[in-house]
């Protein structure tokens, strides 16, 4: 309040010693005084801001719009208003640069409004989907400044917003001495028939319903037969994907990118094939996927939306290992049906898992190794002297281009 009193001072001053320059000075000096006050106790007063995303998901290499509004309810105008929107350090945002942050993780994106009296304003923005994770918006800072640029007002609001970006997912090319479902589709025992596995007929029993007699060989036997069918076993089947792409310990937390990002790929499109050839699919990964849960793990199911629940669940996992391979292997009996088959991405040497493998396979479980990364020839090759079902799996050129992802022998 200095200021509207010093330059009152100064217009009385100048009525009466009869000085006019005097007095304009004092009540432009006051009135000045009097605005500062204003923005500073009312500057932010009502003024709101919103973001509003066009999607909350998108595959990589798409893009989602970002609608900014602020709006001053007020009579009085803003001038000038800086915000500094929160946003994970690894969004893009089309033609913007971000700024770095304090907060770890985090950067800044920057924007300057100026606003009349009731009047509202709406930005949009591209935010370029070309990294997978899940993006975040958080803590948003508004400043506010009077006609002379001078800071006037802060205000902090914490409002929540993310998108995930998914991996791309295509087409799978399975070479013809490889398959995706090795084995039999017969089982060797199990409480439920299936009817199209047809094996021959039994006598008769009570119960059974007339659709199932068989009346051809009853008539040539002369007494009631039966159809019989063997076993049959559910088509499922887990990816488990290890996302340590570097040699040393795992708590390292190094991690090759691109051998990273592959996988991630290679497994959302298997997932995709084999949804689409009916068969149910789980998921498992030896990475963080968000606190507390060190691991990622997704229930077989072959329902409608489990393609998306995999590709969000890839999305948000880490580019690098959280736990040693050996123990995800080790928890898998206890999360997955037995008799599943198992597909194991990884671009390690099958000598450095350990004995988990071959343990699973004699478990009852049909494992399959599909090797990824510039050594996949060498690493199928020692696979297979473990007496494992192994194949290649390639992304050419690269993940970020490839046509197919590629199954061979």
């Amino acid at each position: 309040m200095l200021a509207p009193a010093l330059g009152i001072l100064l217009a009385a001053v100048g009525a009466v010693f009869g000085a006019p320059g005097l007095v304009v000075v004092g009540v432009l000096l006051a009135a000045v005084g009097v605005l500062r006050s204003l923005w500073s106790r009312r500057g932010l007063r009502g003024v709101t801001y919103e973001r509003q995303l066009s999607a909350d998901r998108a595959m990589w290499g798409e893009s989602i719009d970002l609608h900014v509004t602020v709006r001053n309810p007020k009579l009085l105008p803003v001038p000038w208003l800086q915000v500094h929107d929160h946003i994970t350090e690894d969004a893009v945002i089309e033609d913007r640069e971000l700024l770095p942050s304090g907060r770890p993780g985090w950067a800044v994106l920057q924007t300057t409004w100026t606003l009349g009296w009731f009047e509202r304003v709406t930005r949009r923005m591209t935010l370029l989907a070309d990294r997978r994770g899940v993006v975040s918006f958080g803590l948003v800072r508004l400043r506010v400044a009077d006609l002379f640029a001078r800071t006037s007002a802060v205000e902090e609001i914490e409002t929540q917003a993310s998108y995930r970006v998914v991996p791309r997912i295509v087409p799978v090319r399975v070479a013809a001495r490889s398959s995706l479902m090795a084995g039999s589709a017969r089982a060797t025992r199990g409480l439920f028939e299936e009817p199209s596995l047809f094996t021959g007929v039994r006598p008769y029993q009570p119960g059974d319903r007339l659709r199932r007699v068989h009346w051809k060989a009853t008539a040539r036997r002369g007494r009631p037969l039966s159809r019989r069918f063997d076993p049959g076993r559910e088509r499922e089947a887990v990816i488990v994907v290890d996302m340590q792409t570097v040699a040393g310990p795992y708590w390292q937390m190094m991690f090759d990118d691109d051998l990273a990002e592959g996988l991630c790929v290679a497994a959302a499109s298997l997932a995709r094939s084999l949804l689409d050839d009916g068969i149910a699919v789980g998921l498992a990964v030896n990475a963080y996927s968000g606190r507390p849960q060190r691991t990622l793990n997704v229930p077989v199911n072959a329902g409608p939306g489990q393609l998306e629940r995999l590709a969000d669940a890839l999305a948000g996992v880490s580019s690098f290992a959280s736990v040693p391979f050996g123990m995800l292997l080790t928890e898998l009996p206890r999360r997955v049906p037995t008799g599943a088959s198992l597909f194991v991405l990884t671009t390690r040497d099958p000598a450095d898992l350990g004995a988990g493998l071959p343990r699973l396979a004699r478990q009852g479980f049909a494992v399959s190794l599909l090797a990824y990364g510039p050594s996949a020839p060498e690493h199928v090759a020692r696979a297979r002297l473990l007496r494992i079902h192994a194949s290649v799996l390639t992304l050419d050129p690269d993940w970020r281009s490839a046509d197919a992802l590629d199954l061979a022998a």
